[in-house]
Formats: C-alpha cells, sequence, structure tokens
C-alpha cells in the first residue's frame, strides 16, 4: 500500500473520531445527530476496507460502507429540511442498498447479480441525486443566511465527490488502481471541512438548537437588530393591509421588490426578528390563519376546502393539508367538523337559554 494512501487513511480515521468526539458534546441527540454518527460509522467502514481486505471482518467494513450514500442523503434532509421527519419507504430505500449486496456476497447469486448488485447500485445514483436536489429544493425560501451557504459545500462539494467516486469505480474504470488516489485522499479534507462546520456552526445550525449563553453584543450586530425590528414591523403592516400573502407563488424576491428593501435584509428581519427559518412557513402563518377563519365560519360551509386554500395562496391540497395540520394539530376537515359542532352546540344551548327565560317571564 502507497504510503500517500496511508497516511491519507490515517488522517481521515482520525478526522472521523474527531467527528465522533465533537458530536459527543452535544447535550441531546436529535435525528441529525443519529444519523450523522451512523454516517460516520458508514465512512469508518469505507476507510477500513482496504486496509481489512482478506481477514474476517473484510465483509463488514464493506456492507458498512454502502450505507453511505443512503445515510448522506438522509442526513442532508434531516439538516436542511425542517419538516423533516423520516418515513419509512425511507428507511426502506437505505436498506435496500445495504443488505441485497450483503445477501449476493454471502450467497453467490451471481446469476441474480442484477437483483443484488446492478439495481443497488442504480439507486444509490438515485438518492445521490435526490441529495443533490436537496441544495436547490429550498434554498431561495432558507432564511438562515449561515445554512445556505452550508448546502453549497456540505451538499454539493460532498454528494458531486461521492457521485464521480461510485460513477467511477463501479462503472467506468472498474478495479483501476490510480482511482485509490481518488478514493482516499479527497475525503482526509472533505472530513477536516466537516469538523470545521462542527466547531463553526455548533449552535442549532448543524444539529438540534441547544440554548445559548448570554454574549456581549456587537455595536454593529445591535443596529442590524434594530433595523431588523424596524423592518419586521413595518413587514408586519404590510401583510397585514395587502393580503400580499395570497399571491400564489410569491417568492421572498418578489416581496423584498415590493417593500423596496434588499432580499438580504428582509431575510434577515425574517429569521432574527420574526424567528421564522424558512420563507415558506412565514408565509404559511398567514394563510393558515386565514383559513383556519374560514373553516370555522358556519356561511362558508358550503365552499370547498380546495376552494379556501387555492383563495388564501396554496398551491395544492395536499400542501395545504400537511401544512395546516402541522400547524393547528387535525386536518381542515376535522378542524371544520370539530368547530361546526361546536358552534351547533352553542346555538342549542342558547335557544334553551331563550326558552327558560320565557318559561320564567310566563310564571
Amino acid at each position: 500500500m502507497p504510503d500517500l494512501l496511508i497516511g491519507a487513511i490515517g488522517f481521515s480515521l482520525s478526522q472521523v473520531l474527531l467527528g465522533l468526539l465533537l458530536l459527543a458534546r452535544q447535550p441531546r441527540w436529535g435525528m441529525s445527530e443519529k444519523l450523522f454518527a451512523l454516517f460516520m460509522l458508514a465512512i469508518l467502514g469505507y476507510l477500513l476496507t482496504p486496509v481489512l481486505r482478506g481477514t474476517p471482518l473484510s465483509l463488514l467494513a464493506t456492507t458498512l460502507q454502502t450505507a453511505t450514500p443512503g445515510l448522506f442523503w438522509l442526513l442532508s434532509l434531516s439538516i436542511f429540511d425542517d419538516r423533516f421527519r423520516m418515513q419509512a419507504w425511507q428507511l426502506s430505500l437505505v436498506k435496500f442498498t445495504v443488505f441485497m449486496p450483503l445477501l449476493g456476497a454471502l450467497f453467490s447469486l451471481d446469476e441474480w447479480r442484477w437483483l443484488f448488485i446492478d439495481l443497488p447500485q442504480l439507486l444509490e445514483f438515485v438518492l445521490l441525486a435526490l441529495t443533490l436536489w436537496a441544495i436547490v429544493r429550498h434554498w431561495r425560501t432558507d432564511l438562515v443566511e449561515s445554512r445556505r451557504r452550508l448546502r453549497l459545500w456540505f451538499v454539493g462539494v460532498n454528494g458531486s465527490y461521492l457521485f464521480i467516486l461510485i460513477l467511477s469505480r463501479e462503472v467506468l474504470f472498474p478495479g483501476a488502481t490510480w482511482l485509490y488516489i481518488l478514493e482516499y485522499v479527497p475525503p482526509a479534507a472533505l472530513l477536516l471541512a466537516v469538523n470545521v462546520a462542527l466547531l463553526q456552526y455548533r449552535r442549532g445550525l448543524l444539529f438540534t438548537a441547544v440554548e445559548p449563553q448570554a454574549a456581549p453584543v456587537a455595536a454593529n450586530d445591535a443596529v442590524n437588530e434594530s433595523e431588523d425590528s424596524e423592518l419586521a414591523v413595518l413587514l408586519q403592516e404590510f401583510m397585514e393591509d395587502s393580503d400580499v400573502w395570497r399571491e400564489m407563488g410569491l417568492s421572498i424576491g418578489g416581496l423584498a421588490q415590493k417593500l423596496e428593501v434588499p432580499e438580504y435584509r428582509l431575510r434577515r428581519a425574517i429569521n432574527g426578528a420574526l424567528g421564522y427559518r424558512n420563507f415558506s412557513d412565514f408565509l404559511s402563518s398567514y394563510r393558515i390563519r386565514e383559513t383556519a377563519k374560514r373553516l370555522s365560519n358556519p356561511e362558508e360551509d358550503h365552499l370547498p376546502v380546495l376552494t379556501i386554500a387555492m383563495d388564501s395562496g396554496f398551491r395544492s391540497l395536499s400542501s395545504f393539508n400537511k401544512a395546516f395540520k402541522d400547524t393547528q394539530g387535525q386536518t381542515p376537515t376535522a378542524w371544520r367538523k370539530a368547530h361546526r359542532q361546536q358552534s351547533g352546540g352553542l346555538g342549542d344551548t342558547a335557544e334553551e337559554g331563550s326558552r327558560d327565560k320565557s318559561a320564567s317571564a310566563s310564571a
């Protein structure tokens, strides 16, 4: 094994251990922390594969490394999608890429290579493509500026590297000896960058938010906070008076133009002064409030839920149902039914009270 390869693997292993130690400092582990730990274990298996080749632990290392693309996909979703909740089908796709090659290796099912080897490899490319899509999917609506920058290198650079590596190793140049350099030298730099991000963005950006300790506020930060607060007040008044949130497909750039302010200032105001992490949630707060009010109104019972949702700016019934349930804790139909029964019950009580008063007056 060349000295360069030994040095790269050794340095990468030290960075994996450092990453796990930094992760252990987290006071509590959420979904992102757990996925990051599993991702580091998969990287560990990847790094140890050439070292353990020909030993009883070789199959274990190989199995761990096959989980890398799938875990990277899930980790990226957990970091950059504020509404991420792991679904059974997502976990099943990752399991398929891991256990099918393992079964093929254990039972030497060469005649079924397309099912146990080729199909899982194809699925790895699909998962990496979905990871790269995560860069642009919510990039425009993400209000956390440092997280927007993080998307470009964390998902973009690392995801692109994994895609090129798997394509070269499995499809274009299988078995080429020079691939060792591509396989083990770049990960050393990438793992170092990940650990730097863990140190730099440790407060709630990569992982679960932790209450920060009070710190002195710099003069520039104080000015920015004052400007953000003033802009937030102006923004709220504009949103209430103009009902611009009804505009379907409204972007933060479009809203900044209407307010005649720079987009970066509007992002900072919505995130810093109002506490929203993405623009979609900010718009949904107005839209959900309006739809909840209209669904509670007996005079609008004749209107379909879809009509009310579209009038409030939602693109589809499915997106509206999800946003409404996340906010109100029940579906729009259940909300309307519950308030219809409540208003009906209040009506009956009022009528009974009126009859009791009439009876008392007659007596």
